[in-house]
């Protein structure tokens, strides 16, 4: 039977290794701008023809129409496409429409709330027609999906070692798992990282 003191240097060695290997994914990701995000697809949302986005930061719409903070939308799907109700306008996108969201100062909320839920999603929402249902996919950068990861894979009763661990797991997943040939990178659900 090993003892302690080796089962602990075996450990240490995992999480030294774990780390390297993620230090050089992050290396190896700067050099392609496009690895600094993370496309995930919003499939918790259990959309079919309706998505109700609530504006908490600074967006635009297709680089055409900008929002203000609290503004709400609501996307339907018809037969012609999508449609966007905003402040008793219509506007018609098509099959695709791309809400950006844009700087803000250090500290003051900047996402989206979706279908009246209190999370705060961070990034750029990509929505189009698939299979005649929406398909929601948020663009953000992998260290705020991080945020948004390591709270569901363990709560904060952990020690901060075993969360900074996680952390470098999730990151090191996310890394290895881009797809940039494909509508989206990770799932929202336990097929990949509970988002």
């Amino acid at each position: 039977m090993p003892s302690s003191i080796g089962i602990k240097r075996l450990l240490c060695t995992v999480i030294a290794l774990t780390m390297i290997i993620s230090v050089l994914s992050v290396a190896q990701a700067s050099g392609n701008k496009n690895q600094h995000a993370v496309r995930i697809l919003l499939s918790n949302l259990d959309l079919k023809d309706n998505l109700k986005i609530g504006i908490y930061g600074s967006y635009s719409l297709d680089n055409r129409l900008s929002f203000q903070r609290g503004s709400e939308l609501q996307l339907r799907l018809t037969s012609q496409g999508m449609v966007l109700l905003y402040e008793g306008m219509s506007y018609f996108p098509g099959q695709q429409l791309v809400l950006k969201r844009h700087q803000v100062d250090e500290g003051v909320e900047n996402g989206l709330r979706l279908q009246e839920g209190l999370n705060l999603y961070t990034g750029d929402l990509h929505v189009s027609i698939s299979n005649g249902a929406l398909l929601v996919v948020l663009t953000a950068p992998i260290e705020e999906y991080l945020l948004g990861v390591v709270p569901y894979e363990m709560s904060d009763m952990f020690p901060l070692e075993a969360l900074k661990a996680q952390a470098i797991a999730a990151r090191t997943y996310t890394l290895r798992n881009l797809r940039p040939s494909e509508a989206y990178d990770m799932t929202d659900t336990t097929n990949d990282q509970v988002y």
